[in-house]
């Protein structure tokens, strides 16, 4: 319980932080709309297609806008403990009886709550623009639920990032590791209609069948066979970076 109260003062410490920049919050719905109007308008003809899934391209399209955006997060969790260790803040907070694992699971924590507030914020705009739900209320907090621990993960990756190298430049550029897990997927076409290399690509990449659990939700409802296999990815994808992340934290606190 103890690490649990000092995980909770830091989560606090960083949402305060978090909270005096409403902007981000803005970014969020403002990139959200952008998405939409660039591809959704554009690309709406994609649904005459032979086996295109839905005839609601902007449907469609709500898991790639939500996906993308809590996969390119994983820079900004980084960013939050990084900026803490450049400024000597992890430094003073070792050396007082705080446990070292709070400081990590109250980054997480806050990086969830991004995430939750940016899901968030995308799903009103798709539902402003007449997206409807196939899954319901339970599907929007089952899609909630799992991208936000997509973007944990993520920010695991980043926090890897950070603590090794020490860099802010190479953290905050560290959104180009992200880019091929974001664009190599089926996120503005089926994977069945997909050719060549990049269909290959699209099948080995672990968030093509998380993106595809989130869509089916979205678009279909309670397709279980298309769900599951996503859910195992992210389950596992989540135990192992989250494993790593802790590893690389403790090497590095020593």
């Amino acid at each position: 319980m103890q690490i649990l109260r000092e995980s909770s003062y830091i989560y606090v410490r960083n949402l305060k932080t978090w909270l005096a920049q409403p902007w981000m919050i803005v970014a969020a719905v403002l990139s959200s709309a952008v998405m939409y109007l660039f591809f959704g308008e554009p690309l709406r003809a994609i649904t005459n297609l032979p086996g295109f899934p839905t005839s609601d391209y902007q449907a469609f399209l709500t898991a790639m806008v939500i996906v993308m955006a809590v996969v390119f997060s994983g820079s900004d969790m980084a960013m939050v403990l990084l900026t803490d260790i450049m400024s000597g803040y992890v430094d003073k907070l070792l050396l007082s009886p705080v446990n070292r694992f709070s400081i990590l699971l109250g980054t997480l924590a806050i990086g969830a709550t991004r995430a939750v507030a940016q899901v968030a914020a995308i799903l009103l705009v798709a539902t402003v623009i007449g997206v409807r739900f196939a899954g319901g209320f339970p599907g929007v907090l089952a899609v909630t639920l799992a991208t936000t621990l997509l973007a944990v993960a993520m920010g695991c990756v980043g926090l890897i990032i950070a603590v090794r190298t020490r860099s802010v430049q190479v953290t905050v550029n560290s959104w180009l590791l992200f880019m091929p897990l974001a664009f190599l997927t089926s996120a503005f076409m089926p994977r069945e209609l997909l050719t060549g290399w990049f269909g290959i690509a699209v099948g080995l990449n672990p968030v093509e069948y998380i993106l595809v659990a989130v869509r089916t939700i979205i678009i279909e409802g309670w397709m279980w066979e298309q769900i599951l296999p996503g859910l195992w990815v992210l389950l596992a994808t989540c135990a192992v970076l989250i494993s790593a992340a802790t590893f690389e934290y403790r090497r590095a606190t020593n």
